[in-house]
């Protein structure tokens, strides 16, 4: 197999382990309900014109 990392200076490639995800979100709980509610917060912020563009459809 041919190392297609060579052109950026990579001699020898390194096989990471596949790292496994740990953390369970329950949004049922009032830290989960906090969480939704603060990222639809700075969705609606970040994309004000876009929502209301489509609110006026």
């Amino acid at each position: 197999m041919e190392n297609k990392l060579s052109k950026y200076g990579v001699s020898q490639p390194v096989n990471r382990p596949k790292i496994k995800p740990v953390k369970q979100l329950n949004l049922d709980t009032p830290e989960g309900q906090h969480l939704v509610h603060a990222e639809a917060r700075l969705i609606l912020a970040k994309h004000k014109n876009t929502f209301r563009r489509l609110a006026s459809m």
